[in-house]
């Protein structure tokens, strides 16, 4: 892809991968092009994009590059049966899981890796090149064969999740607070010593995304919840661990976007006592703190406050794909003004 006139690349990026401004100039296309490329292959009726760690980091990226070339940055993901999924989290429920028959390496501090190119090679696989996109690509799909190898039902299972509507029976949504009940959850958010793994509370929907759902960690006591105000729930939710007074500790609160295809199980009884035991998980403990939490009083008209997003600037037009939905009055323009060559689009003014 050829860069922007007005984007300067990073120079980091380009010395990982070799790939250059002055060869992307020689040999790219424009964006607008490239954009229509990649949206034509993600549109296959029918296919599901997977990559590693690509939810999180190349679908942004992806969002992005569409909204700025006048493509529906959504539609890719679940127009026509399509639909996207990742396989770093994959990895991480097996290995808490169902870790039998995967080679885990470790890292010099002796915690896991969960680098593609660590695991490729602690099990055999081919990987020429961290970084290089068809390199790891091919170690994406060895990676997922191996797991589907060896776990079959798991990754059956992970595979699901990548629907949100599976995501949501999974967790029994929606549930009135009376119906609620704990759930298990993977994440790279949890330490690998506990096996990234958490025992879940459903506090709420989030108040202005209804794909994510607030959560609580049920390592610990929700009782401090029936106490705090709007003011310290924001300071204890979104201020970083540094920056918090003397004494003050953030609360064990996690949003699960229930369309990032997050690994979670509604089953208890799929983590074995074994299992429990090697991540020091207490489910006793668990179970007491789900108790309280079902008995907490109604917190609906906090959490719309204590999300509230503070009014700001009006960010420059690239970036506001997080800005609002597009309207499919508009939505049907930007598909005419796509239609437009370089010379009718200069002078469009419809």
């Amino acid at each position: 892809c050829k860069p922007a006139p007005d984007y300067l690349p990073s120079p980091e990026a380009c010395l990982i991968t070799g790939i250059t401004p002055q060869l992307c100039l020689e040999r790219g296309i424009p964006e607008h092009a490239f954009a229509a490329e990649i949206e034509r292959a993600f549109s296959q009726a029918g296919t599901i994009g997977v990559g590693y760690n690509t939810i999180r980091f190349d679908d942004e990226v992806t969002r992005f590059l569409f909204w700025r070339n006048l493509i529906d940055p959504y539609a890719r993901e679940w127009q026509n049966e399509c639909g996207r999924w990742d396989l770093l989290d994959v990895v991480r429920l097996t290995y808490a899981l169902r870790p039998d028959g995967i080679e885990w390496p470790r890292k010099e501090d002796g915690k896991p890796s969960f680098k593609l190119e660590d695991l490729a090679r602690a099990n055999g696989l081919l990987h020429e090149a961290a970084h290089d996109a068809l390199s790891d690509v091919r170690a994406t799909i060895a990676l997922a064969r191996l797991i589907r190898t060896k776990q079959p039902k798991l990754f059956e299972f992970a595979f699901g999740l990548h629907k949100k509507d599976r995501v949501a029976q999974e967790l029994g949504l929606p549930a009135s607070p009376d119906m609620a009940k704990p759930f298990l959850h993977v994440s790279g958010m949890f330490p690998a010593e506990r096996g990234c793994l958490g025992v879940m509370w459903p506090l709420a929907s989030h108040p202005t995304n209804k794909n994510e759902l607030i959560a609580w960690d049920l390592a610990h006591d929700p009782s401090e919840l029936r106490d705090l105000d709007v003011e310290t729930l924001r300071l204890r939710l979104f201020t970083r661990t540094a920056d918090l007074p003397e004494g003050v500790v953030r609360l064990p609160v996690k949003g699960i976007h229930l369309n990032k295809s997050p690994m979670v199980v509604g089953n208890l009884r799929t983590l074995s006592d074994a299992m429990a035991a090697r991540w020091s998980i207490d489910l006793e403990a668990a179970m007491r703190h789900a108790a309280i939490a079902r008995d907490l009083p109604d917190m609906s008209a906090i959490w719309p406050q204590v999300y509230a997003r503070p009014k700001e600037a009006a960010p420059d037009a690239d970036e506001d794909l997080y800005g609002g939905f597009v309207g499919n009055a508009d939505r049907r323009r930007l598909n005419q003004l796509r239609g437009l060559s370089s010379a009718e689009l200069a002078r469009d003014r419809t």
